[in-house]
């Protein structure tokens, strides 16, 4: 007696074959009467499959079409285009000169083992002194890469940076090689939250690279003084809203938290940069900050920079190249500039695209 299915993201955990056994049988079942809702981002599926298809972008509706009237090109555009916005004032003029051949990056046939964002065979290569983005839809891998690389979930494969091979099964081993992590998940990860905003920031920095210390002989006892003073002036930098360098990380605002994520980042004077979702909860106002500090940083001192971000826009007003995951693979590397629907199609997994 059923009437109405409805399928969300039915094929994500399926074999190829197994997928277009279950395409055909959703068709059969149409041809009985049932009526089906079919939610997926893989455009090649609604092509296949759909008689009509509606288009949701940031959870509103874009469009409704006739299957049979629309391109995949065109669905793609549906789904990333969007009025593009300058998010990032120019900070000064690039004067950087990135050489091809510099990788300081490289990764090879790298898996992930991290839920939710698996990550099935990257291979990647980051030149020095620029910044890559990486983007993709929700579940799709890209913020595994970022995981993987630090250690935090198993992974296979070989991280190469800057010459040595990283133990990624080595918790701190990323670390040590000077990469800086800002992760996604502030809260869970990112802070030290019953620690006052000073610890969070200095901590790694003090542990790992010996800063904020005083020697005495043997012994080395905490620096107070630099320790606060560099706090500070990371609160005014990044216009921290608190009530001082004592306050609890625990009590700050998420928006907050997260520029004390970076903060304590940028205290380590990485030679990498990752930063997961840098503005996931930042207000307009402190979004364009930290997105403004992330370009200087490159543009004055040179710093190589990875973003993971689900926002499309930002990663093309900040980015020199941009790279897209679907299925935890990368299904293309981008410019900025590239089109609405080349992005689209690299999202949705139906071409591999881009060579930048």
């Amino acid at each position: 007696g059923i009437k109405l299915l409805i399928f969300d993201e039915p094929t994500a955990v399926l074999t190829e074959s197994e997928a277009e056994r279950l395409l055909e049988t959703m068709q059969a079942l149409a041809k009985k009467g049932i009526a089906i809702v079919f939610i997926t981002h893989r455009i090649d599926e609604v092509i296949q499959v759909t008689n009509s298809m509606t288009v949701l972008r940031d959870g509103t509706f874009v469009d409704y079409l006739q299957t049979k009237d629309v391109t995949a090109a065109k669905i793609a555009e549906l789904m990333v285009g969007r009025k593009v916005e300058k998010l990032v004032d120019d900070v000064e003029e690039d004067q950087r000169n990135i050489d091809e051949e510099d990788i300081l990056l490289r990764l090879k046939d790298f898996h992930v083992d991290m839920p939710g964002e698996k990550v099935k065979g990257v291979d990647l290569e980051l030149r020095r002194g620029e910044i890559l983005g990486i983007g993709g839809l929700a579940g799709q891998g890209k913020v595994g890469i970022p995981n993987g690389i630090l250690g935090l979930y198993e992974s296979e494969g070989t991280v190469e940076f800057d010459g040595d091979i990283i133990d990624t099964k080595k918790l701190g081993a990323a670390l040590e090689k000077h990469i800086a992590f800002v992760s996604e998940d502030r809260r869970g990860v990112g802070l030290l939250l019953e620690e006052s905003i000073e610890q969070n920031i200095v901590f790694t920095a003090m542990q790992t690279q010996n800063q904020f210390l005083k020697k005495y002989g043997f012994f080395s006892l905490f620096d107070k003084k630099k320790a606060k003073e560099h706090t500070l002036n990371m609160i005014k930098q990044l216009d921290i809203r608190c009530t001082g360098p004592e306050q609890y990380a625990g009590r700050l605002s998420g928006g907050n938290q997260q520029k004390v994520c970076l903060a304590r980042a940028i205290t380590m004077n990485p030679k990498l940069l990752v930063v997961s979702e840098p503005t996931r909860g930042i207000d307009i106002g402190a979004k364009k900050l930290v997105l403004e500090l992330l370009a200087k940083m490159n543009r004055e001192q040179g710093m190589t920079i990875i973003m993971v971000s689900s926002e499309l826009n930002e990663l093309r007003s900040l980015c020199d190249r941009i790279a897209i995951v679907s299925d935890g693979k990368i299904t293309g590397v981008f410019s900025p500039d590239a089109s609405d629907a080349e992005y689209g199609m690299a999202m949705s997994g139906v071409v591999k695209g881009g060579n930048e």
